[in-house]
C-alpha cells in the first residue's frame, strides 16, 4: 500500500465502532461489510483500518476472496503465520512432497481462530464479488462457510449489497468534491488549481477514487494539463482507460477499464436482459431510469426486440433486473424518488465503450426510438413535466448521433424519421432551437428517402421546420416551407383537412410577422372557419387561431374585437387544457400586452406575473416564452418609472436571447435598444458613449 490514501473519517467511523475490541457493542463475532461500486475505495479503507489499528488486534489476516480457490490459498498463507505447535506443522508449513488438502488447511485455521483464548483477531475478506447463488459462474462460494467461530472481528469488502445482511454495514458512496480533490492531489503530486477545467474534470470522474487515481497518476507522469486530459477523456476514452497502469498498486493494478468486467459478466450470465438494459442505458442519461420510460416498446412488435418488450410489458421483470444490478452495485436507487434509479457517470461511459460499433448502432437506434416515441403531445395535461424528464435522455442520444454520423445509426428510414421529428418537437418546446433544427433536418432527410417528398408525414416535418424558422426570425425560409407544406397538403388531403388548416394558420402568423396584416387576416379567417366546421368552436386548434386573431386585431387597433378574441381563447383554453398549460399562459401573456397598450398597467402586471410564474414552472427560466414575458415586464416597469426593476428584467431577457438566438438576433438587439433608452433616461451614459459601447459589442 502506498502513502496515497486520503482519510475518509465518516466511512471509517462505522468500522471502528463495530470491530475495535475496545468499542465492540456485543459479545461474540462482529462482522462489518463495506459494499459499493468497484473502484469506490472499499479495499483502501480496509487496508488503512488494518494498518492504523494493527496494535489493537492479536493477529490480522488478509484473505483474497475474489474466488473460492484464491480464498483457500489465502487461508494457507495465513496458516504459515500461526505460531508453532498451535496447529499441525504439516498444515502450518507443508514440505515439498506433502499431500495436504486445502480444505484441511482451512479447517485447521478456523479451529485455531475458534479457540476460547483467541478472541482479538481481525479477518479481512477482500473482494467477495461473486454471488454464490449463481452456481454457473466459476469460483463462486458461500462466504458463510468461511466465517469462523463465534468471536473475533470480520471485515468484508464486496460489490454485493446483499452481504450487508451478515452484520453491520456501510455502502461506500462517491467522494464529495473536497475529498475528490484531495484524492486527486495525492496521486497528482501537486495542488490542483480549481479553475473551470479542474471542476469539470472532477465532475467527469464522479468522485470515483479509482478513476481519480488513474487520471491523476497519468497526468502527473506526463505533466499533462487538465484541459488536455479532458480532451483525451472526451475523444479517446478507450485508449486512456484500457491501460492497466502498474503505478496503481493500491488498486491491485486494476484500471477503470477492467474493474467492472467481472461484475458485468456475472450479471449477463444470470440474466441476458440485464446486460442488454445496461447497454441500452449507455445511450440514455445516467441519472434517471424508470419503468414507464420503456413502455412505448409494448406497441408494434416488429420494431422492438423481444427482450425489451418483455421488460416493458412486465414491471416485475424490470424490478428483478434492477434488483440484480443493485446487488452488484452497478446502479443505485435514487433516494429522492421511488422506483427511480441512476448509474455512476464513469460506469455509464464504460458500458458504452465496451460495445463494438455494430452494437452501438443497434442500442443507439433503440434509445432514439424510445425517447422520440415517449414525447407527449402538447395537448397532454402537464406535458412539460415528462418533456423535461426526457430532455437529458434526448441530449445523450444527440451526442452519440453526432459521434456515429454518416448514416451509421441507420437514421434514414420511416421509424427513425418519426422518432427524430418527435425529438425536434421536444427540443423546440423547450426553447432549444438549434437542437430542434438538427432533429427536424434528420427527420426530413429520412422521410424524404423512405416516403418521398410529398408524403403527408414528410410534409408534417416541413411544416415543423417552418414553425422553427419563424421562431428564429428566418422569414424567407419560413415562407418556402409553409408554401411547400400547404401545396402538398392541399393536393394530398384537400383544402379543409386539419393538417392543411394548420399550415394556413401558420401562414397567417408569418404574414402578421411580416406586417402583411390583410393577408394574415385572410389566412386566419380561412383557418377559423375550417376548424369550427371540422372540430367545433372549442377545440384547441380553433382556439389557437382565435388567440392569433386577438393579436392581429390588437395590432390593427380593433380593440373590442381583440379583447373578445382573447377572452374567448382564455376561457376555452382554461377549460380544455387547464389554467397552467403553456397555451393558456400564451393568452394570459398577450392579455398583459393588450392591457398595457390600453394603459391598464395594474391589470397588465397581474397577467404578466401569472404568465411568468406559469412559464418558469412549466418550461423553465430560459425558455423563449419565459424570456418574452420577462421582456414584457421590463417594458411595463419602464413605463411605470420602476427603472431598476426594468433593467433587471431587460438584462435577464438579453442574456437568455443571446444564448438561444445569438447577440445579433432582432430580439436581442431590441432589448439592447431598450437598455440604452433606460441608461439615457438615468443619465448613466451620453448618447455618444452608448453608440461607441454598442459598436464595440456588435462590431
Amino acid at each position: 500500500m502506498s502513502n496515497n490514501f486520503v482519510p475518509r473519517p465518516s466511512d471509517m467511523t462505522g468500522i471502528e465502532e463495530s470491530l475495535l475490541p475496545c468499542h465492540q457493542k456485543k459479545q461474540g463475532r462482529n462482522v462489518f461489510v463495506l459494499h459499493g461500486l468497484g473502484g469506490i475505495g472499499k479495499t483502501q479503507l480496509a487496508v488503512n483500518f488494518a494498518l492504523h489499528y494493527q496494535a489493537a488486534f492479536s493477529a490480522i489476516f488478509w484473505l483474497d476472496s475474489t474466488s473460492e480457490d484464491s480464498l483457500k490459498q489465502s487461508f494457507a498463507s495465513c496458516a504459515k503465520r500461526i505460531p508453532k505447535d498451535q496447529i499441525p506443522e504439516n498444515i502450518r508449513s507443508p514440505q515439498t512432497g506433502d499431500e495436504v488438502d486445502l480444505n484441511d488447511i482451512v479447517e485447521h485455521v478456523q479451529e485455531w481462530l475458534a479457540k476460547d483464548d483467541n478472541v482479538d483477531w481481525l479477518l479481512i475478506f477482500d473482494n467477495v464479488d461473486l454471488d454464490h447463488t449463481q452456481g454457473e459462474i466459476s469460483g463462486t462460494y458461500d462466504i458463510r462457510k468461511y466465517l469462523p467461530s463465534d468471536h473475533g472481528a470480520v471485515l468484508i469488502t464486496s460489490r454485493l449489497s446483499k452481504l450487508a445482511q451478515l452484520g453491520e454495514s456501510k455502502r461506500i458512496e462517491s467522494a464529495d468534491p473536497d475529498l475528490s480533490k484531495k484524492i486527486f492531489e495525492k496521486w497528482y503530486g501537486k495542488e490542483l488549481m480549481m479553475d473551470d477545467d479542474a471542476k469539470r474534470l472532477l465532475h467527469l470522474l464522479g468522485g470515483l477514487p479509482l478513476a481519480l487515481a488513474q487520471a491523476a497518476a497519468y497526468m502527473g507522469e506526463l505533466n499533462l494539463h487538465v484541459a488536455s486530459y479532458i480532451r483525451l477523456y472526451e475523444q479517446q476514452w478507450d485508449e486512456l482507460f484500457q491501460n492497466t497502469d502498474s503505478s496503481l498498486p493500491d488498486y491491485g493494478n486494476r484500471s477503470v477499464w477492467t474493474t467492472w468486467t467481472i461484475s458485468f459478466n456475472a450479471i449477463e450470465t444470470r440474466d441476458k436482459n440485464a446486460g442488454n438494459l445496461l447497454r441500452l442505458w449507455a445511450f440514455l442519461d445516467n441519472r434517471e431510469m424508470w419503468h414507464s420510460l420503456l413502455q412505448v416498446a409494448i406497441n408494434d412488435q416488429e420494431q422492438w426486440p423481444k427482450w425489451l418488450r418483455d421488460i416493458a410489458c412486465n414491471e416485475v421483470k424490470f424490478f428483478n433486473i434492477l434488483r440484480l444490478l443493485l446487488r452488484y452495485s452497478m446502479i443505485e436507487a435514487r433516494e429522492s424518488e421511488q422506483s427511480n434509479y441512476s448509474m455512476h457517470p464513469v460506469v455509464h461511459r464504460w458500458i458504452s465503450h465496451i460495445q463494438d460499433d455494430s452494437r452501438k448502432r443497434v442500442f443507439l437506434r433503440l434509445a432514439v426510438m424510445l425517447i422520440g416515441f415517449s414525447v407527449p403531445h402538447i395537448t397532454t395535461k402537464n406535458y412539460w413535466v415528462l418533456q423535461r424528464r426526457l430532455l437529458p435522455h434526448a441530449e445523450r442520444c444527440l451526442r452519440w448521433m453526432g459521434k456515429l454520423e454518416g448514416g451509421e445509426c441507420n437514421m434514414e428510414d420511416i421509424t427513425m424519421g418519426h422518432a427524430t421529428n418527435s425529438l425536434g418537437n421536444l427540443y423546440k418546446r423547450q426553447g432549444r432551437l438549434k437542437e430542434a433544427e438538427t432533429m427536424y433536418q434528420l427527420a426530413l432527410k429520412g422521410k424524404e428517402k423512405a416516403l418521398g417528398p410529398d408524403h403527408m408525414s414528410t410534409l408534417d416535418t416541413v411544416n415543423n421546420l417552418g414553425i422553427l424558422y419563424s421562431d428564429q426570425g428566418r422569414l424567407k425560409e419560413v415562407e418556402t416551407m409553409y408554401q411547400r407544406a400547404l401545396e402538398g397538403r392541399e393536393k394530398a388531403v384537400g383544402p379543409d383537412h386539419m393538417s392543411t388548416l394548420d399550415t394556413v394558420n401558420n401562414l397567417g402568423i408569418l404574414y402578421w410577422d411580416q406586417g402583411r396584416l390583410k393577408e394574415a387576416e385572410t389566412m386566419y379567417q380561412r383557418a377559423l372557419e375550417g376548424y369550427e366546421k371540422a372540430v367545433g368552436p372549442d377545440h384547441t386548434s380553433t382556439l389557437n387561431t382565435v388567440h392569433n386573431m386577438g393579436i392581429l386585431y390588437s395590432d390593427q387597433g380593433r380593440l373590442k374585437e381583440a379583447e373578445t378574441m382573447y377572452q374567448r381563447a382564455l376561457e376555452g383554453r382554461e377549460k380544455a387544457v387547464g389554467p397552467d398549460h403553456t397555451s393558456t399562459l400564451d393568452t394570459v401573456n398577450n392579455l398583459g400586452i393588450f392591457y398595457k397598450h390600453q394603459g391598464q398597467l395594474k391589470e397588465a402586471e397581474t397577467m404578466y406575473q401569472r404568465a411568468l410564474e406559469g412559464y418558469e414552472k412549466a418550461v423553465g427560466p430560459d425558455h423563449m416564452s419565459t424570456l418574452n414575458t420577462v421582456n414584457n415586464l421590463g417594458r411595463l416597469y419602464s413605463d411605470h418609472g420602476r427603472l431598476k426593476e426594468a433593467e433587471m428584467m431587460y438584462q435577464r431577457a438579453l442574456s437568455g436571447y443571446s444564448a438561444a438566438l445569438g447577440s445579433s438576433h432582432a430580439k436581442s438587439l431590441l432589448v439592447v435598444k431598450n437598455i440604452a433608452s433606460l441608461q439615457l433616461v438615468q443619465g448613466n451614459f451620453s448618447l455618444h458613449q452608448l453608440i461607441v459601447k454598442f459598436a464595440e459589442i456588435y462590431n
